[in-house]
C-alpha cells in the first residue's frame, strides 16, 4: 500500500502520532495524550453525529443486548443520512424481523448500497437483506435477480445465502432450482435445518406428503425452533385425517416465535389454529 493511500485509509492514527510526537517534542506531560485523545474522539463524534449515533445503536444492541433501546438511535442514524453500515443494516432487519414494515426496511437497504463500498463484504450481507426485503415486499423476480447477480460477484456465500435463494425459487414455483440452491447448502453442512424445511415444502407442494413428513421432521431434529416446519407438518397430517396431530402442530407453530424473516406470516398460523380450537 502506498504512504498515500494508508494516509487517506487512516486519518485517525497518523492524527494521533503526530500529536504524541508534537508532545514528546514539546516536552510536554505524557497526561496531555490520553487527555488529547478524548478531546479528539468527542469532537469526531458530534462531526459525524448520524453516523455515531447509528454505531451507538449497535454498541447497545449487540453488546449490551438491548434492541429496543437501540431503535430510536438506528431511526436517527438513517433518517440523517448516516454512513455507518452495522447500525442502518441492523435498522433494515429490525424492520422486516420485528416489525415487518417491509417497504420502510427496503428503503433503508437500498440507500446502505448507496453508501456502502462496492468490495465491502458488509456490501455483501446488505444485498442479500435488500433482496429479502423485496421479496416481503411481493417483488420476487427483483429478489432473485439481485441473488443471481451476486452469484456472478462472489465466490462464497453462507449457508443461508443458499437456502434463501432456495426458497426464492420455491416461491416462483421452480423446484429444479430450488432443490439445486438447497443442495448447495447441504453440501456445506449436512446438518443445517433450513435446507430440509425447503426440501420438505418442496415435496408438500408436489403432493410427496410422505416425504415431505420426513423432511420436515428432520428440520425440526436439527432445529426445533422453526414455526414453519410445524406448521406444514400440521397441513400434512390434516390431509392425512390425522387432525390430533395436526392439531398438536399448529400448536406448536402458534406457540412459536414468528417474525418477518419466517416463510409463513403470524396471521395464517394463527388462523389455523384457531380453527381448530373453535372446532
Amino acid at each position: 500500500m502506498k504512504l498515500q493511500d494508508f494516509i487517506k485509509s487512516h486519518p485517525h492514527l497518523i492524527i494521533s502520532v503526530l500529536a504524541l510526537v508534537a508532545i514528546i517534542v514539546l516536552k510536554l506531560p505524557f497526561w496531555v495524550f490520553p487527555a488529547f485523545l478524548a478531546a479528539y474522539g468527542i469532537l469526531m463524534y458530534f462531526i459525524h453525529l448520524p453516523s455515531s449515533i447509528g454505531m451507538t445503536g449497535y454498541f447497545i444492541d449487540a453488546f449490551l443486548r438491548k434492541p429496543k433501546a437501540a431503535v430510536p438511535l438506528y431511526r436517527y442514524a438513517y433518517e440523517h443520512k448516516s454512513k455507518n453500515l452495522y447500525g442502518l443494516m441492523s435498522y433494515g432487519l429490525y424492520l422486516i424481523r420485528e416489525v415487518r414494515e417491509y417497504e420502510k426496511a427496503r428503503e433503508v437497504f437500498e440507500y446502505t448500497l448507496t453508501v456502502a463500498k462496492p468490495e465491502s463484504m458488509m456490501t455483501k450481507y446488505a444485498r442479500q437483506d435488500y433482496a429479502i426485503a423485496l421479496w416481503k415486499c411481493g417483488h420476487l423476480d427483483d429478489a432473485i435477480a439481485v441473488m443471481e447477480t451476486m452469484l456472478k460477484d462472489y465466490e462464497f456465500f453462507s449457508l443461508d445465502f443458499y437456502t434463501t435463494l432456495g426458497y426464492f425459487y420455491i416461491e416462483a414455483g421452480d423446484y429444479e432450482k430450488a432443490e439445486e440452491f438447497t443442495n448447495k447448502a447441504l453440501d456445506e453442512n449436512e446438518a443445517h435445518g433450513p435446507a430440509y424445511d425447503n426440501l420438505g415444502q418442496i415435496a408438500f407442494r408436489q403432493g410427496r406428503y410422505d416425504e415431505a413428513k420426513e423432511l420436515l421432521l428432520k428440520a425440526l431434529d436439527l432445529k426445533e425452533t422453526m414455526a414453519d416446519s410445524k406448521y406444514y407438518l400440521g397441513l400434512i397430517y390434516e390431509q392425512e385425517g390425522d387432525y390430533e396431530s395436526a392439531l398438536n402442530y399448529f400448536s406448536a407453530a402458534h406457540k412459536s416465535k414468528i417474525t418477518g424473516m419466517n416463510t409463513i406470516e403470524r396471521e395464517v398460523v394463527d388462523a389455523k389454529y384457531n380453527e381448530y380450537m373453535d372446532q
